[in-house]
Parts: structure tokens; sequence; C-alpha cells
């Protein structure tokens, strides 16, 4: 359920790095009221700090939400191999020489 939202939203944003996506999707849904049973989900499980020069941080908020967190990460990062394995298979090996 939370990585199909995850994913439409990586979906509709391929050109930006995925794990930036991740930050930019979490804190959209931390920091807005509740829409649906993923945003009640991850305000339950997730937290985020912002720091004064803008940075943030989320952390999970126990076990669950920690493993949430990683899932998520690695679901990101997955997508990103993903796009690059796509870029190479329309590539010959010419497109790479001098």
């Amino acid at each position: 359920m939370i990585l199909r939202e995850f994913s439409k939203y990586l979906q509709e944003n391929k050109e930006k790095n995925s794990v930036n996506l991740l930050n930019e999707w979490l804190i959209e849904r931390l920091t807005k009221p509740s829409l649906c049973k993923v945003d009640n989900v991850i305000k339950t499980e997730l937290y985020y700090a912002k720091n004064s020069n803008g940075k943030t941080l989320i952390i999970g908020k126990s076990d669950t939400g920690r493993t949430l967190l990683n899932a998520l990460y690695n679901f990101s990062l997955s997508f990103e191999q993903y796009k690059m394995a796509k870029f190479l298979h329309n590539k010959k090996s010419n497109d790479f020489k001098k």
C-alpha cells in the first residue's frame, strides 16, 4: 500500500533522483493533514526534524518505523538502478567510445 503510493510518486517524477524524491515525499506526507491510511501509517511510524540550515532528518519512531524507512530507501535505490539499466539497455558499446 505504501510502496504503491511511493512508486506512483516516483513514476510522476522520473527525471529526479529517487532518494531525494523519497525525502520530499515523506516530508510532504508528514507535514500535511492525513488524507488516507498511508498518511496515517507514515505519521505513526516516522518522525522528521529540521535544523536551522533547513536540512531534514527522518527517523523511525520504533522498530517497525525503521523497517519501513529502510524498505522505502531500498525501493528508491532499486528504482534508480532500474532507470540506469533501462538507459544502458538502449545504448550500444560504440556509444561510449570517444
